[in-house]
């Protein structure tokens, strides 16, 4: 962790409310542009952020995070996919959440019993173990999709790639990605 995180994490352990201010600057704008990525509006996006500072604020006096800006994406990521199943609830609507959470449902199971629970570290070490086998920019890709879920197209706007072959790319991890988790066990 960094200095910049230990003294905000200091901060809110004290109750100093200009910790606040210090996470949005360091990480509102990434934070905000996944929520946007998966609501699909600014407006929505910021209020699943605010959430989330809410939430941090509350939680990390008594379990401080190894990683704030992980720790604060992922708070703000779920906060969005939950609004987001939650409206998909109320009008049944498409998107690019479901469409990105579908891509991955043949190589990692989703029940949630016990075991399942008990998988889900050993399923995060070798997703991790699989990302650094991929190239940076494959890496990047995988990344953007499915922890940011980023529509294709803006993938391919970014890399100076076509949609089609970002789409391939996706296509090809996402097989290699289940090969791996079968190698080891976890399938």
């Amino acid at each position: 962790m960094n200095a910049k995180d230990e003294q905000i994490i200091a901060q809110i352990t004290a109750r100093d409310e200009r910790a606040l201010e210090a996470l949005t600057d360091a990480y509102g704008k990434i934070c905000r542009k996944t929520a946007q990525n998966i609501l699909g509006n600014s407006a929505d996006a910021d209020e699943a952020f605010n959430d989330a500072l809410f939430r941090a604020w509350n939680a990390i006096p008594m379990n401080p995070p190894a990683h704030l800006q992980a720790y604060l994406i992922t708070l703000t990521r779920r906060i969005a996919l939950d609004q987001c199943r939650s409206d998909s609830r109320k009008k049944r609507g498409g998107g690019e959440v479901p469409v990105a959470l579908s891509e991955l449902e043949e190589c990692v199971a989703s029940e949630e019993n016990v075991e399942a629970i008990l998988n889900r570290n050993a399923l995060r070490t070798a997703m991790n173990q699989y990302l650094e086998t991929l190239s940076d920019e494959k890496r990047r890709i995988f990344i953007e999709r499915y922890t940011f879920l980023m529509p294709p197209g803006d993938i391919a706007k970014r890399h100076a790639m076509t949609t089609a072959s970002v789409r391939m790319a996706l296509s090809r991890m996402r097989k290699a990605l289940k090969k791996f988790l079968e190698q080891e066990g976890l399938l």
